[in-house]
């Protein structure tokens, strides 16, 4: 038996290791640690990773070098000597041919609420503010007392999180976060024990060999996820299966996460990134792990064969083989290029393995659709039995999904279950507010408990959420729904080109953790404290996009400030920019279609141009694409048609009248000729006519002059379709 640290110990180590450059007092830290786990290694390992003579601590020393991207780490001082502020990550990202950004700084403070937002002036962080931050998690750090390994880590995750996102993981204010760097850490160290212990070569001039194919980068990707949230049969209970969809593959991906990690042996650390139905998972590279990947893959398809009947697919990549020398900053954006490449070329071959095993999805089910019909909420699985009115029920996952639903307004803690794959409900427990022992609390930090950042916001009534009709009743004049889907625009560019020679995978998954975080936890602080609680239904958000379901006129309003956070959360950087669609449609349509019409404008947002180039950076909404200033003017404009209707100073058909000028004028600049009638062109000498006619220069100059002005272009007249159909519809009644 080797005499060295045991790979819980060096799993700890490795997220413990810069505490003696951080804390005067760390030994006390060290002294919190699970029970079968020896402090006196965990202090060794600390202590001496920065001149590591024995092969234990050689791991921790070369998982720091490689969570940096470099061979070997510059000496440092004690940060606690010399505070400094960390570069925001996100304000410094720059692709090709865009302006150079604005540099931004985290505020140093806890990661919660606005938190994230950066601050433009670097100013100074002073000894009493470290002291302050720091003290904080020392106290917290004290709720991990007791806990068993596995809820350890996991707590010491979100723990490490909250308060070391701001702090450089070194001398430099460009430094990766301390957080991400002690996570990449450990997670580099918990793969090279494996490996190494698999291999037979537990020793240091092996664990040195830089070009040893060590690690193993694998990608998990759920499709079909919004065709799966969105097909939803009838209307009854619309809000509640959204929401649960919504939520179960925000579930599942962490569950599959975990699942996948716990059997390759290694830590939670080791799930680099998860948001959106899509992960990234280090895992090792030794003979046995590469025969068991295909084990794994199979498993998990057949899963999700019998689960999703073909309405969900799983790709787990088969992953792409890295060495040390391939996690070097000058060779990391190749590596991850290539792991890009390998799970789209997986794509291909989506559960081909299942497939060929499983055979037909549905046959285990044939008898029973034969004999009850298929669910009336999903179309999918057999009904549960035939109700006293001769229809057939809802089939149990729908039941338990709608269950679900209904509990995660009150929402206040998850419980996941990863050990073994079972059917969703049974991996799955949901407790109120007022019940936040044990499980991930959601968007609430609680020492000692692991916290999941999620954005599900909806109105309440007596009786629960809002049914859909119950919040197009909350519009303003016609009583409609609108849905605004919005992402950022060329994401995978921002991921792969925008950090160039600072690229690693600690500011990758930092880059991955910030826009998640945006999109879930600081999104639902947002809707909640800028009055949007009451009239926005999340139907899904996180990693990079967003979907909301709404009163309209909030709706449109909200769709104008969240870009604004946007920019807020970025400095408005030139490399960062949302394109965004939205749709108003009656509350009785089925989901499925309002989304599909959503989405159509999405890209017409996608597709805007400018001078012959392709801009995106807009918004498609009442048959127009705009940009986003431009957007933010139509609905002020819209404001102020809307008070002098209410005000009778105009009236409905002389603003009603601007869409068919708009109309003209855009058949003319698209120059389809085919399409043009005979008084397309005479369309401005109409307009002038018309203000004329209705609004007396004289008595109403300001009136006049303002509404002149939608007339004095044919862009002009074609963007005020956002202003005139906002007004009208403030107007009309359901």
């Amino acid at each position: 038996m080797k005499n060295f640290a045991t790979k819980e110990e060096i799993i700890i180590a490795a997220w413990l290791h810069v505490l003696p450059l951080y804390s005067k007092d760390y030994d006390k830290l060290i002294e919190i640690i699970p029970e079968n786990v020896d402090e006196t290694v965990i202090k060794r390992l600390v202590e001496n990773w920065q001149n590591p003579s024995s092969y234990d601590e050689w791991i921790i020393a070369q998982g720091d070098n490689l969570s940096r991207g470099v061979k070997e780490r510059k000496k440092e001082s004690a940060f606690y000597d010399n505070p400094i502020p960390l570069i925001h990550l996100v304000s410094t990202l720059q692709i090709p041919n865009r302006a150079k950004p604005k540099t931004g700084y985290c505020r140093f403070t806890p990661l919660e609420a606005d938190g994230i937002l950066p601050v433009e002036q670097k100013g100074t962080v002073s000894k009493a503010d470290y002291q302050a931050l720091w003290k904080k998690f020392e106290e917290d750090f004290g709720a991990l007392k007791g806990l068993p390994y596995d809820a350890y880590l996991k707590a010491l995750n979100s723990l490490v999180e909250r308060y070391w996102w701001c702090i450089p993981a070194g001398n430099d204010s460009d430094s990766e976060s301390l957080y991400q760097q002690s996570k990449m850490t450990a997670a580099l160290a918990s793969a090279l024990y494996v490996y190494h212990k698999d291999t037979g070569t537990e020793d240091i001039e092996a664990l040195k060999d830089q070009s040893r194919q060590v690690f193993r980068f694998i990608k998990g990707d759920i499709s079909g996820i919004q065709k799966y949230i969105f097909d939803l049969k009838t209307t009854k209970d619309n809000a509640k299966l959204l929401r649960a969809k919504s939520f179960q593959l925000v579930a599942i991906s962490e569950i599959l996460s975990q699942y996948i990690v716990k059997k390759f042996d290694v830590s939670y650390a080791n799930i680099i990134m998860s948001a959106g139905g899509n992960f990234m998972l280090l895992i090792p590279n030794s003979d046995n792990a590469k025969k068991f990947l295909s084990k794994i893959q199979l498993e998990i398809e057949s899963y999700f064969l019998k689960e999703y009947a073909g309405k969900l697919a799983i790709i787990i990549s088969d992953g792409v083989e890295a060495s040390a020398t391939d996690l070097l900053k000058e060779n990391v954006q190749d590596l991850m290029n290539r792991i890009g490449e390998n799970a789209d070329l997986c794509k291909q071959k989506k559960m081909q393995k299942a497939l060929q095993q499983d055979g037909a999805v549905l046959s285990e089910f044939y008898s029973d659709l034969q004999q009850y019909g298929e669910c009336p909420k999903c179309g999918v699985f057999p009904a549960s039995g035939i109700g006293s009115d001769g229809q057939p029920c809802e089939c149990d996952d729908c039941k338990k999904l709608t269950e679900i639903g209904g509990t995660l307004v009150r929402a206040g803690s998850v419980f996941l279950e990863s050990s073994t794959l079972r059917p969703f409900a049974q991996m799955v427990k949901v407790s109120r507010k007022d019940d936040l022992e044990g499980g991930y609390t959601i968007n609430t930090f609680v020492p000692g408990q692991p916290e999941m950042y999620m954005p599900y916001t909806a109105p309440e009534g007596k009786n629960g959420i809002l049914t859909f009709e119950e919040i197009a009743s909350k519009s303003t004049g016609n009583n409609k729904l609108a849905m605004f889907k919005s992402d950022i625009d060329n994401l995978g560019l921002v991921f792969s080109s925008s950090l160039g020679e600072r690229m690693s995978f600690s500011r990758y998954a930092e880059l991955s953790h910030q826009l998640h975080y945006f999109f879930s936890a600081y999104y639902t602080w947002f809707v909640h404290n800028h009055n949007y609680a009451d009239y926005i239904y999340t139907v899904f958000s996180g990693g990079d996009d967003l979907c909301i379901l709404g009163a309209w006129d909030s709706v449109l309003q909200f769709a104008a400030d969240f870009e604004m956070e946007l920019k807020k959360f970025t400095l408005e950087n030139p490399s960062i920019s949302l394109s965004g669609g939205i749709v108003l449609s009656s509350p009785n349509v089925p989901v499925k279609n309002i989304a599909a019409d959503a989405e159509e404008n999405l890209d017409c947002s996608k597709g805007r141009m400018e001078n012959g180039q392709t801009v995106k950076n807009a918004i498609s909404v009442f048959r127009t694409t705009v940009s986003w200033p431009d957007y933010r003017d139509g609905l002020k404009s819209g404001s102020k048609l809307k008070e002098y209707l209410d005000n009778k100073k105009l009236s409905t058909g002389v603003v009603y009248k601007l869409l068919d000028f708009a109309n003209r004028a855009e058949r003319i600049q698209t120059g389809k000729v085919e399409e043009l009638i005979a008084h397309d062109h005479i369309w401005k000498s109409n307009f002038k006519y018309i203000v004329s006619r209705n609004i007396d220069k004289e008595k109403k100059k300001e009136l006049f002059d303002w509404f002149t002005g939608f007339g004095s272009s044919p862009e002009s007249i074609i963007k005020s379709r956002i202003a005139v159909s906002y007004a009208l519809y403030t107007q009309r009644n359901s």
